[in-house]
């Protein structure tokens, strides 16, 4: 077989064919998407954790409640998805697959979850931490500090995972160090402990 009877065409995807153009307008409205419910999220978190009228004194509660609701949504698609995939057409007159098709059916197996469990502490904690940052900071201010997120994933992969970074990426991340330097040096109300958080 050659290598171009190997490979689906790039415009297919789960079986149908999709225009380049239908594929652009797709990707675009799935980032526009993340990026309101992002910013959405953000807002509604620093309200929550700051607001005088509508404060949840409880940052590990409302991490909690915001896991919960996360698991909740996706047993959920995983439901409407596996009911999905048994309908003939995949659920769509158009013979395009439906939404809910892309989630698989949730379970639960104990030595999965043995084994992610130190990741789901690490994601626990990285959410409960936003979320006090944002308690103490102004909105703007957090978005500066998540651009460290960037160095500190390539300080961890050097460290953890022995990996090494070219001099461009050591380049880049002097510049984002240096924006974050003068992000805080502007801040109005600098928090030591929400910067720490």
């Amino acid at each position: 077989m050659s290598e171009k009877e190997e490979r689906p065409p790039s415009n297919v995807a789960n079986g149908t064919s999709i225009s380049s153009s239908s594929r652009t307008t797709y990707i675009a409205s799935v980032v526009a998407v993340y990026w309101f419910v992002s910013i959405s999220m953000v807002y509604l978190n620093k309200a929550l954790m700051s607001s005088k009228e509508v404060s949840i004194d409880a940052p590990l509660f409302v991490t909690w409640f915001q896991c919960v609701v996360t698991t909740a949504i996706c047993v959920a698609c995983g439901r409407v998805g596996e009911m999905s995939r048994r309908l003939p057409n995949q659920g769509s007159d158009s013979g395009k697959p439906n939404f809910y098709t892309q989630f698989p059916k949730a379970e639960y197996r104990m030595g999965t979850a043995r084994r992610v469990l130190p990741l789901s502490i690490v994601f626990v904690g990285m959410i409960t931490f936003n979320n006090l940052c944002l308690k103490w900071v102004e909105v703007s201010f957090y978005n500066v500090a998540r651009s460290l997120t960037i160095v500190f994933n390539v300080f961890f992969t050097a460290v953890v995972l022995g990996g090494s970074s070219s001099f461009r990426t050591l380049l880049c991340l002097v510049v984002v160090i240096c924006g974050f330097l003068i992000g805080s040096g502007g801040e109005v109300n600098f928090s030591a402990k929400g910067t720490a958080a």
